[in-house]
């Protein structure tokens, strides 16, 4: 107990003072941003960090959720150390690729084949572009508010608010980025989470025009809602209706279970999307699918690829060996262990508002937990999205927990690693009844 946030004379001020002149906003990451200052880390271990003041945290953002083992796990660095040893990058092939290639093809039960990249976003970028090559089609379907990353057409009404994010049954393709083309309107059309009708509308209206609708299960900037199966049912059945692909993104859902959401789900994609988890503390991204989809990045008889993809830090032998190492270690009794944490958290989060007459919610699941300072009740990007009041009492409630020794987002996502303990849930729980009873004032 004891730390002060903000705090102009620490350590973390001074640096972002520092990147300020050398970094525009001080950091390369908006995600990481606290106002009036972010925290910089010096180290972690385990389900825990400490900054560059020596302050402790536990950490319920796992660098918003690509950390499922725990900081520092010693498999990975072994393997990671032994890799560093023979080298980091090369212009030549590695095993290390085929290795956690096979282990994910075997898990993850929509991909027959995989090709690899360096983040999250490059997967969703890829998916699409392997969509639009394989259909020789040009526009996709997504999920208002859903985040799939940086790329223009994947970010579309990712930040649309009531201002524009027009009507209910059809809402308005609003570009996230100023400058984007004027294009982006007629090449993403936006439905809304869980509206069955929405969703079958757009998929007979764009027709022969459509090459996939982008799909994440369980989307946490829409709220972490329950994904409804009539939704998921349309989206397949009507895809395979037009000739278009399912692109499910699980970059962040593949922590959800040992195959994944599409598992849970009975989901049958044509694109997986992967990223975070599989790279064990490394940046990586992966495009998985049916083999005759993946084809589109084959380069036959010497000709180039439909979709031709490179990247020079690609499966690069130190994040592949990272990422094997990671995956080879989650087996169904640590999905059953992170279900655990999961629920106890959301448990004791539903008893602390009840506790303290507080009107909030959570949602998620797995290790997975969003907070809601209301209680609309959470099905699409509407329900969830934040006015005004509320982004101040989830940017005051970050500041009180980092008082607490505890490291949240500003707006309510919680991520948690195998390597949370019970006496690590109970100091989250302390600390989030004190840090509510000061909000709540």
């Amino acid at each position: 107990m004891g730390i002060n946030y903000p705090a102009a004379t620490s350590r973390s001020s001074e640096l972002y003072d520092r990147g300020k002149s050398v970094i525009p906003d001080g950091v390369s990451r908006s995600t990481v941003i606290i106002r009036p200052h972010p925290v910089y880390v010096d180290h972690a271990k385990g389900a825990w960090i400490t900054d560059v003041d020596g302050n402790r945290y536990l950490d319920c953002n796992n660098n918003f959720t690509s950390i499922i083992l725990g900081h520092a796990d010693p498999e990975i660095e072994a393997a990671v150390h032994s890799q560093l040893a023979k080298g980091t990058a090369f212009s030549m092939a590695s095993e290390a690729e085929i290795l956690l290639a096979e282990l994910l093809c075997e898990r993850v039960a929509g991909c027959e084949q995989i090709r690899f990249c360096n983040s999250g976003t490059e997967a969703v970028m890829g998916a699409i572009k392997a969509a639009r090559a394989f259909t020789q089609r040009p526009t996709i379907i997504k999920v208002e508010g859903s985040y799939h990353g940086t790329y223009d057409h994947a970010e579309a009404s990712l930040g649309s608010d009531p201002s524009n994010w027009g009507l209910a049954h059809r809402p308005a393709t609003i570009p996230y980025s100023e400058g984007a083309p004027d294009s982006l309107a007629d090449e993403v059309v936006i439905v809304q989470f869980n509206d069955v009708a929405g969703v079958t509308e757009a998929i007979q209206t764009v027709g022969s025009g459509l090459a996939a609708v982008l799909l994440d299960p369980m989307p946490s900037r829409v709220g972490m809602p329950v994904l409804d199966p009539s939704f998921a049912e349309a989206i397949r059945t009507g895809t395979r209706d037009v000739g278009a692909l399912l692109i499910l993104d699980e970059v962040i859902s593949l922590r959800l279970g040992l195959g994944g959401a599409q598992a849970l789900h009975n989901i049958d994609p044509d694109i997986t999307a992967m990223a975070k988890i599989i790279g064990g503390g490394f940046p990586v991204g992966a495009i998985g699918g049916k083999s005759e989809v993946m084809d589109v990045f084959a380069a036959v008889h010497g000709n180039r690829a439909a979709v031709p993809s490179g990247g020079t830090y690609t499966a690069n032998p130190v994040t592949m060996t990272a990422g094997f190492a990671c995956m080879s270690q989650l087996d169904q009794t640590s999905f059953d262990r992170l279900a655990d944490i999961g629920d106890k958290i959301r448990q004791g989060l539903r008893e602390l508002f009840a506790s303290q007459s507080l009107e909030w919610q959570v949602t998620g699941a797995g290790s997975l937990f969003r907070i809601h300072p209301h209680q609309r009740p959470i099905k699409s990007y509407r329900n969830a999205h934040l006015d005004s009041d509320e982004s101040a009492l989830m940017e005051s409630l970050q500041h009180r927990l980092l008082e607490r020794e505890v490291y949240f987002s500003s707006y309510g996502m919680g991520c948690m690693n195998l390597a949370t303990s019970d006496g690590d849930i109970q100091h989250f729980q302390d600390a989030m009844d004190v840090a509510l009873r000061v909000v709540a004032r």
